[in-house]
């Protein structure tokens, strides 16, 4: 069984989603290969992007069939949820799931976005041209999908895209499927900020800006950012000792 859900406002792309599985093993260029496989696929004269999420384990399948929405699901109501509160990401088309005859696999498509770089660039070359400038837009940026109840649980430095048009920079996020709508406590607003790998000079430039635009006091602000950034990088090297562990 197959289910597809396309966009309203996309459905001469029906004919694509309907044979997703030939387009994405025959065409396009592979720009991630990792957990999932991500593809810039042209398709008469639009760019779509389309992510083949890995087929999951045998429990997982079955809570994808039966208890809750599957990752590629998730990404599609994620990205029109953000679309709706004026937040950027890039246009989504459509989703297919298949079933055999639990969960067995999904595909999300949405437009391509050129992007000019990722905030990741910015953040490991410290010669980045106008760089604390990108760095303030984007701490605004962040404020805004706060203020907005958006809390990207994958908030990353490969997720958040960058174009510069003018003299301004906009920012996209992608990789929605993880995605809560919640209030914020000023404390979670900086635990978001977390996964942001960056020197600790980044770092206190992140909480001043971000205690400026919030009127958050800057002293709590630095605090907070410091504790859950040093929190989530004893994390990730936890997690490497047990990777390296596990590899004898």
């Amino acid at each position: 069984m197959i289910n597809i859900q396309t966009n309203e406002e996309y459905e001469i792309f029906d004919h694509f989603l309907q044979n997703i599985e030939e387009f994405f093993s025959k065409n396009g260029e592979i720009i991630i290969k990792k957990r999932n496989i991500i593809k810039k696929i042209d398709y008469g004269d639009t760019k779509l992007v389309v992510k083949s999420f890995k087929i999951p384990n045998i429990i997982n399948k079955f809570a994808y069939r039966f208890l809750r929405a599957s990752k590629a699901k998730r990404s599609f109501l994620n990205a029109q949820k953000l679309l709706k509160l004026d937040i950027n990401t890039p246009l989504p088309i459509g989703y297919v799931e298949f079933f055999n005859p639990f969960f067995d696999k999904s595909f999300y498509i949405c437009k391509f976005f050129d992007y000019d770089f990722e905030i990741r660039d910015v953040l490991n070359d410290t010669n980045f041209k106008n760089r604390d400038e990108i760095f303030e837009e984007f701490i605004k940026f962040s404020y805004d999908l706060h203020q907005k109840g958006v809390y990207h649980v994958d908030y990353s430095p490969g997720n958040i895209l960058v174009k510069k048009e003018n003299t301004r920079y906009t920012f996209n996020i992608v990789d929605v499927n993880r995605m809560k709508f919640i209030n914020f406590t000023d404390k979670l607003r900086f635990k978001n900020l977390s996964k942001l790998s960056a020197s600790k000079d980044d770092i206190q430039k992140f909480a001043e800006f971000y205690a400026k635009i919030s009127n958050i006091d800057k002293s709590f602000a630095t605090k907070w950012l410091f504790f859950y950034h040093n929190k989530h990088q004893k994390y990730l090297q936890n997690k490497k000792r047990l990777k390296i562990f596990k590899s004898f």
